[in-house]
């Protein structure tokens, strides 16, 4: 029943995963708010120290943002499990890779970001930020270019590319307006839509999952560290957004692009027709 509801609705699931994302993203942050301290001379003397670098470490992985992803990622590998949709979503062990010289524009983007600079105040804030960004990008990988952008190919390759990363650029203002200020999440979101276009175009031409999340995740770490100046800044920012859009779109461009992921591909667009 589950399955044919998928098969036969696929926007309607879209819809459904986003609004129950973004309620996991209100029961993350209600279930993680500390409480509020009125007078300072409640806060013990201890409280009140600088925190070390590795309390610093555990303090940004064991984070609301954290808690979200790994729910998101949950609820979608789960339903993939469920569907029997986990080699078709790309999930296939062994991976087979194809066309992975389509990840060097992106790859550029991520030592381009690197070019200006990088701050790294100690191994273990490095390694949380590393662990951060990867359950982040498993999260977003895993319910957008794994279970929607397969659950909506049927409907059109290009436009589930297009509604996945609208939707992706929806969750991503949602959660992040709770926890931070608009004008940043404003900038998460433009910069997770126009990424989407390029990461579920590569997810399709690549035959696979992995190597989206593993560029995924060098990408958005080397921005997480990078110190880029004024100028750099700007070149950045029309790489990841306009650029990304028009990557994509370039990747998808024609019905024989469609179609060079391989026989997995191939067959699921055959399907679709």
């Amino acid at each position: 029943m589950v399955k044919a509801f998928v098969e036969r609705h696929p926007l309607a699931l879209a819809l459904l995963l986003a609004a129950a994302s973004f309620g996991i993203a209100v029961l993350s942050v209600a279930t993680s708010r500390k409480p509020v301290v009125s007078d300072v001379q409640e806060v013990a003397p201890a409280d009140l120290a600088l925190p070390t670098e590795s309390e610093q470490a555990f303090d940004i992985f064991w984070s609301t943002g954290n808690l979200f992803w790994v729910l998101v990622a949950v609820l979608a590998v789960g339903l993939l499990v469920w569907v029997g949709w986990l080699r078709e979503a790309g999930f296939g062990w062994p991976p087979r890779w194809r066309n992975t010289y389509l990840l060097a524009f992106p790859l550029l983007v991520g030592v381009l970001a690197l070019s200006d600079g990088v701050r790294i105040s100690g191994v273990w804030i490095f390694l949380a930020t590393l662990l951060t960004v990867l359950v982040a990008t498993f999260g977003e990988e895993a319910l957008f270019r794994g279970l929607m952008l397969r659950a909506m190919v049927p409907s059109g390759l290009v436009r589930a590319m297009i509604l996945t990363s609208l939707l992706a650029g929806a969750l991503q203002f949602g959660a992040s307006t709770l926890t931070g200020p608009w004008p940043e999440a404003v900038l998460a979101t433009v910069l997770t839509t126009c990424g989407g276009f390029t990461y579920a175009a590569l997810r399709w031409r690549t035959a696979s999952i992995w190597p989206v999340l593993l560029l995924h995740t060098l990408v958005s770490l080397a921005i997480a560290i990078s110190t880029p100046g004024a100028v750099l800044y700007l070149v950045l920012l029309l790489l990841s957004t306009l650029g990304f859009v028009a990557y994509g779109l370039f990747l998808l461009r024609n019905s024989r692009t469609r179609a060079d992921g391989g026989p997995e591909v191939r067959e699921i667009l055959t399907q679709a027709r």
